[in-house]
């Protein structure tokens, strides 16, 4: 590769960087503090990637690294980079086409399904058996902006270092019971292929895999729990979040989720629940 080449993608780097405002990161004012100028520094990329100083600093000096998959692909993912863009990336920097991100399966989206969806007020999504993504809401893609790079439930929230930013006490409250629904769905489906493809990207990441093993032996499910997350442009103010969690009858591998602000609940915590007649 060039030395004209590596300075074109280091300028390429550089402008993606200063194109982000972190005010769109959830909980990072929280914990880094407000900026003066409303773009990211090397460090602060270089915190949310996962991967030392040093390596983004030398992606954005124009200097010839061996990068691996997992860095380019986390450069691409925090900086929010379009699948031009991503390409662009890996053909400057390893001189090939990166992977390509793995499709979701959409049959089970009918249009009734969909307008359902979409016409919820609060986040809204569905999820399969492997925990990606084949619909969600405009409120979803507001309150998790990962979805809209199709992301997976599981791999973000226990893997990724943002997530560790947005998701408020991220061990206990997140972590703990996320990595015991994989587990025992891995369990129970052992041979469903994307299910070990997750697991085994979750047992790359040291702490995933620490909580996955020790922490992950219970049978839990989302359905009514309450959560602390930070969302864009709220900075260190936490909100509260109750998951309700349906199965889809035609396909029960399939999962409704809805994400209601607790705040909104309490109005009727003293409605009384209808019962069954005798």
């Amino acid at each position: 590769m060039s030395e004209r080449d590596l300075a074109a993608i280091g300028r390429m780097a550089r402008q993606w960087r200063e194109r982000v405002d972190p005010e769109e990161l959830p909980g990072f004012t929280a914990r880094y503090g407000r900026r003066q100028q409303s773009r990211l520094t090397q460090d602060d990329v270089s915190r949310l990637i996962g991967f030392s100083a040093r390596w983004y600093s030398n992606l954005e000096r124009g200097v010839k690294t061996p990068y691996s998959d997992a860095f380019l692909d986390s450069v691409a993912r925090v900086l929010e980079l379009s699948g031009d863009e991503r390409h662009t990336l890996y053909t400057y920097t390893v001189k090939r086409p990166p992977e390509p991100v793995p499709g979701v399966d959409t049959s089970i989206i009918d249009p009734a399904l969909a307008r359902f969806v979409h016409m919820q007020p609060h986040p809204c999504y569905v999820s399969d058996q492997g925990w990606d993504v084949p619909i969600y809401n405009d409120a979803a893609a507001k309150q998790w902006r990962w979805m809209t790079r199709g992301g997976n439930v599981m791999l973000w929230a226990l893997t990724q270092p943002e997530a560790r930013l947005q998701l408020i006490d991220w061990e206990r409250s997140w972590a703990i019971p996320m990595a015991a629904q994989l587990h025992m769905a891995r369990h129970k489906n052992p041979d469903h292929p994307r299910l070990r493809e997750v697991v085994k990207k979750v047992n790359e990441d040291p702490d995933a895999r620490r909580i996955y093993w020790e922490e992950g032996l219970r049978n839990v499910h989302p359905d009514g729990s309450r959560r602390r997350v930070y969302l864009p442009h709220h900075h260190d103010q936490e909100f509260e979040v109750v998951f309700l969690a349906f199965p889809l009858l035609r396909d029960p591998s399939y999962r409704l989720m809805t994400v209601v602000p607790a705040d909104e609940c309490e109005p009727y915590a003293d409605v009384e629940p209808l019962r069954a007649a005798a």
